[in-house]
């Protein structure tokens, strides 16, 4: 009876040994798998503070542009303006029917060559806040994709 007694308290020591060493095996998968969940939503987090960053900054530069766009408009319009009442006065005075249609001519050509100048300024100003916008969400999209490559090579 001694012997199986003994056998018994082996058995239920080698059981018990076994059963902390699973557990505390178990354990320390768990915490590691916590660690890197908490760390993989830190970089989540993050990585979505900094997408929010890029639109505003988008968002910051397209309001920049259209702003220097808008105020080479009414630049634009008040300078035509003006053109415009000085031919009409000059117009008034011409003295013949030539004289008129010169000065007609003069001011179709000089307003169609000032629209032509604004155009092409205008559409390098568009250009220019275009890239300025979308450079910051460029940035984020490679961000992206750098990392879809790094998740891939995991």
């Amino acid at each position: 009876m001694a012997t199986t007694a003994k056998t018994a308290t082996r058995a239920t020591k080698s059981a018990t040994e076994a059963f902390e060493q699973i557990s505390g095996a178990s354990n320390e998968a768990v915490r590691e798998n916590i660690d890197r969940s908490l760390a993989a939503l830190s970089e989540a987090s993050s990585f979505g503070k900094q997408n929010v960053e890029a639109w505003m900054a988008s968002a910051a530069a397209a309001q920049k542009g259209f702003e220097t766009i808008s105020a080479r408009a009414v630049a634009f319009q008040k300078a035509a303006l003006e053109n415009h009442v000085a031919t009409a006065k000059s117009l008034m005075t011409s003295k013949s029917v030539q004289e008129f249609v010169e000065k007609q001519n003069d001011y179709a050509k000089g307003a169609f060559e000032a629209y032509v100048a604004e155009l092409s300024t205008v559409s390098d100003l568009v250009a220019g806040v275009t890239k300025d916008a979308l450079q910051p969400i460029n940035e984020r999209v490679t961000a992206v994709g750098q990392l879809i490559q790094t998740g891939a090579q995991r």
